[in-house]
C-alpha cells in the first residue's frame, strides 16, 4: 500500500493543477475503483513517513480584507452561482489580459475564461457559450458592482444585467468582500491564480487557456471538494450530471439569433427583478449614480429591488419595506420566451425572496482591526 500511495503522490505531482495531499490521493483511488482505499490520515501519514509532503508556506495576502466564512447553501446546483473579474493581470512582455469566473456554490463547481478585455460583451459570450452550458442556469447571481455600471444614471441594465433577466436570472449586486456574496468565487479566483499565473509565465493568451482548461476540468471533475456522505460525490461534475434533468440549460443557438447585421448583440430588457445590497450612507443609499433618500442610521444594511414589470425600486431593511419609488425603465419591456425560463421563474416566492428572507435576519459582527463590519447570511439553506 505505501508504494501505491507513493505512485499516486507521484503522478498528481506530474500534474500541473492538481492537488497532491491526502484527500486528493483518496480521491483518485476511488476514481479508479480501488477497493483498497486507506483513510486520509493514513495516506497523510504514509506521506510524511516517506518525506514528501509539501512544507506550510505563509501565503502572502492578496488583500487586507480577510476571508469570511461562506454562507450556507444547499446541496444542490443551480440555484446560486457567484461571477467575478480578475483584473489586470499580464503575459510576458506585459500583454494584459482579465480572467472572468463564474462559481455554482451549491456544487462548488467553477469556470474560468480569460480575455484581452474587461467588456461586458465578453460576459455575455461567456455565461451562454462557456458556463450556463457546464454549470446550468442559475436561479441567482451575486456579483459586484461592475457588472451592472452604466454610464448613466438610473440605468444599471447592461447588456449582462438583460441577459440574466432573459433567462430568469435575478442578478444580486453586492459590495466585494463584505456581506459574503462573493467570496466563494474570490476564493476560485485565488486558487486559478495559484495553479496558473502564481506559478507559470505564459507568452500568449494561447498558452494560458489551454493551460486555464486543464484547470476548470481539474476543478469540475477531479477536485475533491465535497462531502460525500452528503453529496453523495466528491466532485462537482457528478453532482451537476446526477441533477441535469432538473436544471435549466441554455439554448444551442442564442447569440447569432439576437445579432444584427452589423454583428452587435441585442437582448430586450424582460420582466423580473435586480436586486442591489446596500448601506446606507448620509440617509441615502446609491444605485446607478443616483441616490435615494431613507431614514434609516448610518451603516444599515437594505435590499433594494428593482422590478422591471412595474418600474418600482422598493428598500427593504429587517423584513420592512421602508420606501417605495417610481423607477424610470428606459427600454419596453417585454416577456422572456417561455422555453428560457427555469421553472421557478413562475412561483410566487422566487429566489431572491428566499434570500432576502435571510438577508433580512442578518447577522452582524463587530467591527475588525481594518474597521470592517462584517454581516453575511446565516443559513441560505434555510430558506431556499
Amino acid at each position: 500500500m505505501i508504494e501505491t500511495v507513493l505512485m499516486y503522490r507521484e503522478r498528481l505531482t506530474n500534474d500541473p493543477v492538481a492537488s497532491v495531499g491526502g484527500l486528493a490521493i483518496l480521491s483518485e483511488m476511488e476514481h479508479d475503483g480501488r477497493t483498497d482505499v486507506p483513510s486520509v490520515r493514513s495516506i497523510e501519514r504514509i506521506l510524511t513517513t516517506a518525506g514528501v509532503t509539501r512544507p506550510k508556506l505563509k501565503k502572502r495576502s492578496r488583500s487586507t480584507v480577510p476571508k469570511l466564512p461562506l454562507p450556507k447553501i444547499p446541496p444542490l446546483p443551480g440555484i446560486w452561482q457567484q461571477a467575478d473579474w480578475v483584473q489586470s493581470r499580464y503575459l510576458e512582455g506585459g500583454i494584459g489580459f482579465n480572467s472572468l469566473q463564474l462559481v455554482d456554490m451549491g456544487s462548488g463547481g467553477g469556470i474560468a475564461r480569460q480575455y484581452r478585455r474587461r467588456k461586458i460583451i465578453n460576459v455575455v459570450e461567456y455565461l451562454i457559450e462557456h458556463a450556463w452550458p457546464v454549470l446550468s442556469i442559475p436561479h441567482a447571481i451575486s456579483l459586484d458592482n461592475a457588472f451592472s455600471k452604466t454610464s448613466h444614471r438610473n440605468n444599471p441594465w447592461t447588456l449582462f444585467i438583460r441577459t440574466c433577466l432573459f433567462f430568469g436570472v435575478e442578478p444580486v449586486v453586492s459590495p466585494p468582500y463584505e456581506l459574503g456574496f462573493t467570496n466563494g468565487v474570490e476564493n476560485f479566483n485565488n486558487l486559478w491564480q495559484e495553479r496558473t499565473i502564481a506559478q507559470h509565465r505564459y507568452d500568449t493568451l494561447e498558452q494560458l487557456a489551454a493551460h486555464t482548461q486543464q484547470f476548470n476540468h481539474w476543478a469540475l471533475h477531479r477536485r475533491a471538494i465535497l462531502d460525500p456522505a452528503i453529496y453523495g460525490t466528491r466532485h462537482p461534475a457528478d453532482l451537476i450530471d446526477r441533477h441535469s434533468d432538473q436544471l435549466t440549460w441554455p439554448p444551442a443557438i442564442f447569440i447569432t439569433d439576437h445579432q444584427d447585421s452589423n454583428g452587435r448583440l441585442h437582448i430586450p430588457l424582460t420582466e423580473g427583478r435586480i436586486t442591489f445590497l446596500r448601506r446606507v450612507h448620509n440617509r441615502h443609499i446609491t444605485i446607478a449614480h443616483h441616490n435615494w433618500p431613507i431614514d434609516l442610521d448610518n451603516g444599515a444594511l437594505t435590499i433594494a429591488s428593482i422590478t422591471t414589470t412595474n418600474a418600482t425600486l422598493t428598500i427593504r431593511h429587517n423584513g420592512e419595506t421602508h420606501a417605495t419609488h417610481p423607477y424610470p425603465i428606459p427600454h419596453p419591456i417585454t416577456s422572456p420566451a417561455p422555453q428560457h425560463l427555469p421553472p421557478h421563474v413562475n412561483d410566487a416566492l422566487t429566489a431572491i425572496d428566499r434570500l432576502q428572507r435571510v438577508n433580512d435576519a442578518v447577522a452582524v459582527r463587530p467591527a475588525n482591526r481594518h474597521g470592517i463590519v462584517y454581516a453575511f447570511p446565516p443559513g441560505i439553506v434555510d430558506a431556499v
